[in-house]
Order: structure tokens, then sequence, then C-alpha cells
């Protein structure tokens, strides 16, 4: 291929499996990471002796991995060489502020042909949902508040007391609040920090909507290449139809591909899927695909078919299908 791939993750670890999966030799990569102290030690070690942890400045090779060492301030050099960014919703440390280290990484190859072009992978995060940025934000500045009040009384009294009163408090169970020089600190960039970590973690990555709405607020254009479309659908506030052929096939689909990327994804997904139509899982488990084909995707027939098979008097059965075929209080015509 003409062109070289830069995979910029912060992970050895997902590194490594990549290297394992793709069967990739060791003139194929080059690996930067911390090669200081114990971090070094346990870098090397995920990797492989046969994998040596590479400067910047080495030779390119055609896949070539970056952990956060060299998200910033550091100059790559490869006409040929197309970035990538990659982004594990299973792994905190791998998500990426827009606005900071997003933007630093998509200036790290210097003279490359494809410099106006970045690849992002990414997965959603897993998270509750039903806590929202806004909610948390304001969460976050009460007990920010609360934490400057108690602190500000502590520390109008006298020296003496204050003195005497911090020395017989083992641990301060105030949140962002610390002693120093027999005051109470209160550390509002505890706050922040805070806030910014769920934003990227619980709101940025948790859907696509909100991960592109945040590139484009960022001044970049996307294209999209998703893996499960059917899954943005049922994500869409559009209500946006989706059939059950559509579903069950995808259902198929993420239940017999090995994805590359982020190994419980699919299964995250088929989970989604099942949770809002149990139907699509029930006669993927119980008929299998190629009945289902055979039914032509027919609720209805696919409901008999289930129906049939439950192992209960067929008085039951007959007693189910009507309920699942006939409207209650209706009349129905002879």
């Amino acid at each position: 291929m003409p062109y070289n791939l830069h995979i910029f993750v912060n992970s050895v670890e997902f590194i490594a499996k990549v290297i394992d999966l793709a069967k990739l030799t060791p003139e194929q990569v080059k690996v930067v990471c911390s090669v200081s102290g114990d971090n070094g030690e346990n870098n090397q070690r995920k990797l492989g002796k046969d994998y040596p942890i590479d400067q910047p400045s080495g030779p390119v090779k055609k896949i070539n991995f970056y952990t956060s060492t060299c998200f910033e301030g550091c100059d790559l050099y490869d006409e040929n060489g197309v970035t990538f960014i990659v982004s594990d919703g299973n792994k905190a440390h791998t998500l990426l502020d827009i606005s900071t280290l997003f933007t630093q990484i998509c200036g790290r190859v210097r003279n490359s042909k494809y410099k106006g072009e970045i690849i992002h992978v990414y997965s959603t995060t897993k998270y509750s949902r039903e806590v929202t940025l806004d909610e948390y934000v304001a969460s976050t500045k009460k007990v920010l508040a609360e934490a400057v009040s108690y602190a500000d009384e502590i520390n109008k009294l006298s020296d003496t007391v204050r003195e005497k009163t911090l020395s017989k408090i083992k641990y301060i169970n105030e949140q962002y609040v610390r002693i120093e020089d027999n005051k109470l600190v209160v550390d509002k960039n505890l706050a922040n920090m805070d806030i910014v970590n769920f934003k990227i973690c619980r709101h940025i990555y948790r859907t696509y909507v909100n991960l592109s709405s945040e590139l484009k607020r960022n001044g970049y254009s996307i294209t999209q290449h998703s893996f499960s479309e059917i899954i943005e659908k049922l994500e869409d506030k559009n209500n946006t139809r989706v059939t059950f052929k559509d579903l069950f096939d995808e259902y198929h689909r993420l239940k017999t591909t090995k994805p590359f990327f982020s190994l419980d994804s699919y299964e995250d997904l088929c989970a989604q899927i099942a949770v809002k139509y149990p139907l699509v899982k029930q006669a993927y488990e119980e008929l299998g695909t190629d009945k289902v084909q055979a039914l032509k995707y027919h609720v209805g027939n696919i409901r008999r078919e289930l129906t049939k098979r439950w192992s209960v008097p067929v008085e039951r059965k007959i007693v189910k299908m009507i309920n699942e075929t006939f409207a209650k209080q209706a009349s129905i015509a002879k």
C-alpha cells in the first residue's frame, strides 16, 4: 500500500493485542512509548522482547504506534504517513479531549501528503446514562460551593483554636479540601478536572452524535464509517424506523463477526438490540437464522413458530396466540 500507518493510542496493552491479532512482525512495527523506570519495564514486558521500544526519530515502518509520550511536542516526518487516533470506550485513558490532545495529535506527522485527513477509530463508553453533563456540572458546583463555605468557616477561627481543631481531624472528609499551613485550602482545579473527565468519558464518547458534535464544534469535518448503522438508528432521537429484518440481520452479523477493535463492543451492541427488541434475540437463539429467513422475517409467523415450540399444553398455546393476534375489546369481522 502507498502509505504508512501512524496509530496514536494511549495503551501499550492495546498495541500488544493488535500486534498479536494481526500477526505483525517486528520488521513491520515501530512502537514508541515510555521507557523510564517501572513503566518502561512493564511496557517492554507487554510487547515482548522481539518488539523493542523505539524512539520517535527512529526509522518509519509500515505500522507505527505511539502512546501519550508522543501526543504533544513531538515532530514526526513521513510523507506517506496516515494518522489514526484510537479511542477505546472500555479504557478511559485512551479517550482524548477534542479541543486539546486530539488537536495536538493531528499535527504530529508534519510533512504528510495526507495530513488533511485523520481517521478516528473509537467505541462508545458504557457508563450509566442517567446523569447528564449539565446535571453533573451543577452537582459539582454545589459540592464546590459547600467546600468553600466549610473552609471559610474553619479559617475564620483564631490561629490557636484552628490549629487545635485541625489537629483533632485525622483526615478531611470533604471533597476538594486539604490542610495546608494550618488552614483549609479548596482546590477548584480538582473540581474542574472532574467536570472535564466526566465530559470526556460520560458525555463526548457516550454516543456518536455527541462525539461528532464535539468534533464539528472544534472545526473538523466528518466522513462517517460506522460498524453498526442500525445501532445508530436505534439511538436516533427522531425515532427512525428500523425493520425487523434489519435488526435480525445486524444481530446475526454482530454475533458471527469477530471484531478487530474493542473486543467487548459487539456483545454490548447485541445487548442493546435485545433489550429494545427481545423478539430478535429469542428468534435468533430458538429458531436460528435459516428458519427466520425461511419465514421471510415475518413477525407474526415467527411468533407463531415460537409458540408452537413452547413446551406447554396446546390449550395454553391457543390462548397465547389469540392474545398476540387479536386486539382486546375490539370487534372482529366474521
